[in-house]
C-alpha cells in the first residue's frame, strides 16, 4: 500500500510540474498627468473662462499595446472644498505602438461668478481637478490647474462707506399715514464678494425707549470693488402714526464703523396746502461752547400744538472749521448762526410733541462727518405736519 502511495504522488508532483504556471497579466496604465499652464490669473469682478491642455503620459506593457485615457469627472475646489463636481467625460485612444505615449487634451472651463465671488471672500485659489486613468482598473492620476483671481477686485470684501438717503435724496421725512416711502443705502466697496443684510424699521411703538427693530427684506446681492453700488428698501410701513426708524443692517461682511439710521414722522393727516404763520421756539441748550456729541443735550421751549419737534442738522456754508471759541465774544449768541440754512438736513431726528429736550443717538452722529462744524435747528410740527414753530439758527462743532 506505502509503495503504491508513493506512486500516485510523485506522479501527480510530475504532472503539476509539466503545467504552465498562470501569472496575473501587466497591465498599461497612466504614469503621469498634469496640466498646461499650471497656474492661471483671472478677473476676480465677474465669471471667467479658462482653457487648459491636460498632458497625460501612458505606459503600455506588451507592444502594440492599444488602450484609451479617460477621465469621467471635472472637480473644482476651494480651500480644499469640492464645490463643484460636473459629469463631464474626457477620452482619447492611444495605438500603444511605443511603450511611453503622452496625449494632450485640449479643455475649455467655465467658471460661474458666485466661485469667483466665493474664492476671494476666502483668500484661496480655485482649482481644477481631472484624475485620469488607462482602465476601469488602473488607479487613477490626479491633475489640477490653479485659477487665482487678480486685479482690484480681489482684496477682501470690505464696506468703506454706507450712506442712507430717502427716495428724495431727504435724511429726515414727515408724511401722512399710508403715504409711500422708500429708503436708498449707497454703499462704496473694496475688493469683491457677496453683501448681505437686512432692511429694517422700528415702528412708533416701539421707539419710545430703544427702538426695536424688525426685518423688511433680506438683502443678498454680488458687488464689485471699485464702484458705488446702490440698493433701495421695499415700501417702508407708514400706517402707524409717530417717529419711526429704518436702517440697513448689514451682516456680511461685517462693519468697522457705525451704520447710520434714518427718522421719519407720520402725521394722521397729509400737511395742508395753505401756510401757517410759524411761532418762535427758544433754545435753552446746549450751552455756547459744547461739542456734538451723543452726550449733548438739546433743549427749548414747549410750542402749544406741537405734536412732534425735529431736530434737524445742516451743513454750513463754510465748511470743516474749527470749534468756537468759548472766550471770544462771539459765543454771546451761543454759536447763533451767520445765515439760514439751505438745502434739506443732513441728520435730524424726531421727538414727541410732550417732550422739549433729547440727545442725538450713535446712528444719527453717523451721518454727520467729524471734525466739521454744523447748523442746527428745532422745527415745531402739528397733527397735519405742517411747520407751526422753528427756532433760531445756531452752530455746533463735531470733534
Amino acid at each position: 500500500m506505502g509503495a503504491r502511495s508513493f506512486r500516485l504522488s510523485a506522479a501527480l508532483a510530475a504532472a503539476l510540474a509539466a503545467m504552465p504556471l498562470a501569472l496575473p497579466q501587466a497591465e498599461a496604465a497612466v504614469i503621469a498627468a498634469s496640466s498646461t499652464p499650471a497656474r492661471i490669473a483671472i478677473s476676480a469682478t465677474g465669471p471667467a473662462t479658462v482653457t487648459v491642455n491636460w498632458r497625460v503620459v501612458r505606459q503600455g506593457v506588451e507592444l502594440p499595446d492599444p488602450g484609451t485615457v479617460s477621465s469621467p469627472r471635472l472637480r473644482l475646489l476651494i480651500g480644499g472644498t469640492v464645490v463643484a463636481d460636473l459629469p463631464r467625460p474626457l477620452a482619447r485612444d492611444l495605438p500603444g505602438a511605443v511603450a511611453n505615449e503622452t496625449v494632450t487634451i485640449r479643455e475649455v472651463v467655465q467658471i460661474p461668478e458666485a466661485l469667483v465671488y466665493r474664492a476671494v471672500k476666502q483668500g484661496s485659489p480655485l482649482r481644477v481637478v481631472r484624475d485620469f486613468a488607462d482602465n476601469l482598473v488602473d488607479t487613477p492620476l490626479g491633475a489640477e490647474l490653479l485659477v487665482t483671481p487678480s486685479g482690484q477686485g480681489s482684496a477682501i470684501l470690505n464696506v468703506a462707506r454706507l450712506a442712507l438717503t430717502f427716495d428724495d435724496d431727504a435724511r429726515s421725512r414727515v408724511l401722512s399715514r399710508g403715504s409711500e416711502l422708500r429708503a436708498i443705502a449707497e454703499l462704496n466697496i473694496d475688493g469683491v464678494g457677496l453683501v448681505s443684510g437686512f432692511w429694517e424699521a422700528a415702528s412708533g411703538a416701539s421707539t419710545a425707549g430703544a427702538p426695536v427693530f424688525r426685518p423688511l427684506s433680506l438683502v443678498r446681492q454680488g458687488v464689485a470693488g471699485g464702484g458705488r453700488t446702490v440698493i433701495s428698501s421695499p415700501r417702508l410701513p407708514t400706517s402707524e402714526e409717530g417717529t419711526h426708524f429704518v436702517r440697513f443692517r448689514i451682516t456680511e461682511p461685517a462693519l468697522g464703523f457705525e451704520a447710520p439710521t434714518l427718522q421719519y414722522y407720520v402725521t394722521p393727516r397729509a400737511p395742508e396746502a395753505t401756510s401757517v404763520a410759524q411761532r418762535d421756539i427758544l433754545l435753552t441748550a446746549p450751552r455756547p461752547g459744547d461739542s456734538l456729541t451723543v452726550e449733548t443735550r438739546f433743549a427749548w421751549s414747549p410750542l402749544r400744538g406741537a405734536e412732534a419737534y425735529q431736530l434737524a442738522f445742516y451743513a454750513t456754508s463754510a465748511g470743516p472749521a474749527g470749534p468756537l471759541d468759548p472766550s471770544s465774544g462771539q459765543q454771546a449768541q451761543a454759536g447763533a448762526s451767520r445765515a439760514d440754512p439751505s438745502g434739506m438736513p443732513l441728520a435730524g431726528l424726531f421727538v414727541p410733541g410732550d417732550r422739549n429736550e433729547a440727545s442725538p443717538e450713535a446712528f444719527t452722529l453717523a451721518q454727520l462727518p467729524a471734525d466739521r462744524s454744523y447748523l442746527w435747528r428745532v422745527l415745531a410740527i402739528d397733527a397735519n405736519g405742517a411747520v407751526i414753530g422753528s427756532s433760531s439758527v445756531r452752530e455746533i462743532f463735531k470733534p
